[in-house]
């Protein structure tokens, strides 16, 4: 089953296997998708907004907690520094 395509138009074939196939298959017999691969889109789609959610959530509580630096003229090399030297 062609379910994803790269950035490239390459097809990645995936198997679903028990309740996932289940849940996939019984959303398309209700009508509610014309196929899995839209299934899955939606699912991936509401992922990625809770996984963006939840880190805005946990920003909105570091600033609540005071866990923040505020960027001024005379520090935002240094936090860039040691950002980046942490990336490295």
């Amino acid at each position: 089953m062609t379910l994803i395509k790269t950035k490239e138009g390459e097809s990645v074939d995936i198997v679903l296997h028990g309740t996932v196939a289940d849940i996939v298959h019984n959303q398309m017999e209700l009508g509610k998708y014309d196929s899995a691969e839209d299934v899955v889109y939606e699912a991936l789609e509401a992922l990625v907004k809770k996984n963006i959610n939840d880190g805005l959530e946990r920003g909105l509580q570091d600033i609540e907690e005071g866990n923040f630096i505020e960027l001024t003229p005379s520090n935002i090399s240094s936090v860039a520094d040691a950002i980046v030297s942490k990336s490295i």
